[in-house]
């Protein structure tokens, strides 16, 4: 253990630790947060227009093409909103406008969009479809912007005018040339090739990405790559997701349309899976060793820990038990804390890949409780059966470890209560000679 750590200290955790502090995967990982609440609102309408209680869908069936608006509005949108707020982030960490930057960024998109034969703007392009060119573009348009700024190619205006004005004025040579570059590469494309920017970022990224992020072994490897950072003190799960948040969130909103069409749902692993299922109280399946220390527990240390974090579990927040038990860097533990979801990832999969529980199609806050989640992110109650089942199945896999260590802590309190107890008899009879 000692050797793998050495490795993993030398070679693995410089990479992690620039992944993870590298500003375009930063910038792609915060703009795809920023349009969480918009996911979550459309998730919540969809919910109401299709309820896991069948008397209930009954009754809003005659609801559902209205309520199916603020749906198409929140993820229909995915890609139009993420080119300004991953181009937004970008700017800032440059410390750049951001405001323009994100302007910019959705005129490029615009620009690169293809149009219907009827001159419409396609609205499927503005969803998940159009989100990898949205990363693309975003990360064109400021690096595009940064090097006109930096080489000073921007029109200065007096300090006496408006913050507002001079940003708009600092912002047009850039932009002409962001636009006019889109453009030209657009029109060359279309009209040798009879292609677009987003067939190609599809064919190149988009499909390749969603192939390799939405399998099962994709998966996977990402449950274990998340689990071995977290080992090592690193968010794992802001590590991965800064790569793998597009694909599955793409991914997600290929099953909300299937579902709004009644057609039987195409994908098993999304933003649902990857958030939900696998970290029930956190990375790790926290929340099965925090009922472990609470109810099994005979050190103080861990009986106390379990009835501290227990509130903070149930809400799917690990830290208090990754770093108060601690499992990083901790034998004992992190080999559970890697088996426990791998194990519960690999269950819920085939479960849902033979039909014993609905597919996850609504995207929920991740801090919503078990078995809520389960039930909401499949509209199915026996996900929240399956939810439940997942945490005996990790209470299992920890209770070995557990009883080891939990016996080595008591066993180092007992030998502190002895060392304590000594020195006190020691003290007595000192002052009694």
């Amino acid at each position: 253990m000692d050797r793998f750590n050495a490795f993993m200290e030398r070679y693995f955790m410089p990479v992690a630790g620039k992944m993870a502090e590298q500003r375009h995967l930063k910038a792609i990982r915060d703009g795809i947060i920023a349009v969480m609440p918009l996911l979550i609102i459309g998730s919540i309408f969809l919910i109401i227009s299709s309820p896991p209680v069948p008397s209930w869908a009954d009754f809003m069936a005659p609801y559902a093409s209205a309520l199916s608006i603020p749906v198409n509005a929140t993820f229909g949108l995915l890609g139009l909103i993420a080119v300004f707020t991953i181009a937004y982030n970008l700017a800032i960490s440059y410390k750049m406008d951001g405001l323009s930057a994100g302007v910019l960024a959705i005129a490029a998109f615009f620009v690169a969009t293809p149009l219907t034969e009827e001159g419409n703007i396609p609205l499927n392009l503005m969803g998940s479809e159009g989100l990898f060119i949205a990363i693309v573009l975003a990360i064109f348009t400021v690096e595009v912007y940064r090097f006109f700024e930096v080489r000073n190619i921007v029109i200065r205006m007096p300090d006496s005018v408006p913050p507002s004005v001079w940003r708009a004025f600092t912002a047009l040579i850039p932009g002409a040339a962001i636009v006019a570059m889109v453009w030209a590469v657009d029109l060359i494309l279309q009209s040798a090739f009879e292609l677009s920017l987003h067939g190609i970022v599809g064919a190149v990224l988009r499909e390749p990405l969603q192939m390799a992020g939405g399998s099962f072994w994709g998966a996977m490897a990402a449950i274990i790559l998340i689990h071995l950072l977290w080992s090592f003190g690193i968010h794992g799960i802001s590590v991965v997701a800064s790569v793998m948040a597009p694909i599955w969130y793409s991914l997600t909103e290929e099953n909300v349309s299937a579902h709004q069409a009644g057609e039987q749902l195409p994908n098993i692993i999304g933003q649902p899976f990857m958030a939900i299922w696998w970290a029930v109280g956190g990375s790790g399946m926290a929340l099965a060793l925090t009922l472990l220390f609470i109810l099994r527990a005979r050190s103080k240390h861990l009986k106390g820990l379990g009835r501290g974090s227990i509130g903070a579990s149930i809400f799917n927040i690990s830290e208090p038990v990754i770093f108060g038990a601690p499992v990083v860097m901790n034998p004992l533990l992190v080999i559970p804390f890697i088996l426990a979801p791998l194990a519960v990832g690999i269950v819920t999969y085939f479960s849902m890949s033979f039909g014993l529980v609905g597919k996850p199609y609504v995207i929920v806050p991740w801090t919503t409780p078990p078995p809520i989640s389960g039930i909401l992110t499949t509209g199915d109650w026996r996900g929240g059966v399956l939810m439940m089942v997942n945490l005996l199945i990790a209470m299992v896999i920890y209770y070995p470890f557990f009883r080891l260590y939990d016996k080595q802590l008591l066993a180092e309190e007992q030998r502190e209560q002895d060392d304590k107890a000594g020195s006190e008899n020691v003290s007595v009879s000192a002052k009694q000679g």
